[in-house]
């Protein structure tokens, strides 16, 4: 089954930044330009991916200068979201996959922030911003901690206030994201919630999956969660343990927050998760690639009308995007 798919999470970025001369036609990276097209992808979320190190702000630099790269020298296949695309284009939207690709943990703050505005003027539109990969940063704790918000957190929060970006919870600390959340609440801070490649721990238990009651916060603000395709976050063996997680989403009423996160990236670019998932696959077949959409969708048409796989598939997202990301106000940089 062939729909327009909306994707939240790839890292083709950190991938054509990992080694000199790498193509974005290459397969390896399981998310190249021809395997997008192929699983029918029409707007793609291109992370900038930075844990916690010395050289986060420039490789963050890197991707976003690549990022550009693809759209101004290659428009028949990358596309700005704010542009009118080419029929064979992809449009492209920038996020930050950890907020240390903008932020060092020793400058002010201000710093940090100023840097994070220049990436919106440069390269467009960011969808959204996770505080922190898996790691401790100086603005909260990650999903292998149980570390919480940070003052230097709260301020990134204050500053998100009103603007066109949302908060990701995918990498957050069970802590750090209720804290975040009461930290909306009590400011009436007006920031978008997403989840971007989580799925859920009812169905596999994993720290980076999302208990109930942060799917249920996630829905009630009208925010969104992409299904993450990474093998240890959807089941040890069984591969249409991806349906298992789109069956449960629906149990609990996040038929228009559910989307698709896959999450693709090179193995061979991710030593440290080989080391954490020893002797795991990191996908199952025929879930691999970015060219698996259409079986995904063939085999959840088995259960779920049409409109409900059109919503999952593109609706849902663009429709977050539209209303909460570039319908907002903004109160500037």
């Amino acid at each position: 089954m062939h729909l327009p798919i909306f994707d939240l999470h790839n890292d083709l970025l950190s991938f054509l930044v990992e080694q000199e001369n790498r193509s974005f036609l290459d397969p390896l990276s399981r998310c190249s330009y021809l395997q997008m097209k192929q699983g029918g992808i029409k707007t793609q979320v291109l992370a900038i991916f930075t844990k916690k190190a010395l050289n986060s702000i420039d490789l963050a630099q890197k991707q976003s200068e690549k990022l550009q790269w693809l759209c101004k020298e290659h428009p028949s296949y990358f596309s700005p979201i704010s542009q009118k695309a080419s029929p064979t284009a992809i449009s492209t939207i920038a996020a930050f996959e950890g907020a240390s690709g903008f932020a060092n943990e020793e400058e002010p703050l201000t710093m940090s922030l100023q840097r994070l505005a220049s990436y919106q003027s440069r390269i467009g539109p960011l969808l959204y911003i996770g505080i922190t990969w898996n790691e401790e940063n100086r603005f909260g704790g990650g999903s292998d901690t149980s570390i919480g918000l940070k003052p230097d957190g709260i301020h990134l929060l204050e500053w998100l206030d009103n603007r066109k970006i949302a908060i990701d919870l995918s990498h957050a600390s069970d802590a750090l994201a209720c804290d975040i959340l009461t930290k909306i609440d009590q400011n009436n801070w007006r920031i978008p919630l997403i989840a971007s490649h989580c799925n859920f721990r009812k169905v596999h238990f994993a720290t980076r999956n999302l208990p109930d009651e942060l799917v249920h916060e996630i829905i009630h603000r009208k925010g969104l969660i992409g299904l993450n395709f990474f093998a240890p976050f959807v089941h040890q063996e069984e591969p249409n343990g991806l349906i298992q997680h789109v069956e449960y989403a629906l149990t609990l009423n996040a038929k228009e927050a559910l989307c698709f996160g896959a999450d693709f990236f090179c193995d061979r670019d991710a030593s440290n998760l080989q080391a954490k998932y020893p002797g795991q696959s990191f996908y199952h077949a025929p879930y691999d690639t970015a060219e698996c959409y259409p079986i995904l969708l063939e085999k959840l048409a088995v259960k779920l009308e049409l409109p409900v796989l059109q919503s999952i598939a593109y609706e849902n997202a663009r429709t977050f995007l539209d209303t909460q990301i570039l319908g907002m106000n903004t109160s500037g940089t």
